[in-house]
């Protein structure tokens, strides 16, 4: 039962990491990007669910529970602030889901090396293109007191 929990985990996991960028692509390219969207959130969710069950159920690693609350968390309220209009939704989505596309790939180094060096160098890293998508959502920003929904 541990085996085939890990593989779907490993799986969405995988998931994830691929469906992150493609969700940004089309994003970036103009298009709403919703298969790419739902497909992102729907691995993150399996990915955070599994990894909670096996964190529950291996000795040791129950506190890696939180970390897949997290990672759950961050997911769905970066889906959530641009869709809601979140006051300053510009400025949090960018961190929250890049912070839960940072804790896929640190997931995937710690796991492949067991380095813990790796648990910083993605967050590290992450900062650049968080930062990009910051000023990119920015600079398209209507003007002050326009008002209308978020594209």
């Amino acid at each position: 039962m541990r085996d085939a929990l890990l593989g779907v985990h490993v799986l969405a996991g995988s998931a994830g990491l691929l469906l992150g960028p493609a969700w940004l692509l089309a994003r970036r390219a103009g298009a709403r990007g919703r298969r790419a969207a739902a497909g992102y959130q729907a691995a993150v969710a399996v990915a955070a669910a599994t990894g909670a069950l096996l964190a529950v159920a291996a000795p040791g690693l129950a506190w890696l529970l939180p970390v897949a609350l997290l990672t759950e968390g961050l997911a769905v309220a970066g889906a959530l602030a641009r869709r809601r209009g979140w006051h300053g939704w510009r400025t949090l989505q960018p961190h929250l889901l890049g912070g839960s596309y940072i804790a896929l790939v640190t997931a995937l180094l710690v796991a492949e090396t067991g380095d813990p060096v790796l648990w910083v160098l993605p967050v590290v890293v992450g900062q650049v293109p968080i930062a990009l998508a910051k000023r990119r959502l920015h600079a398209t920003a209507p003007a002050p007191g326009a008002v209308g929904r978020p594209a």
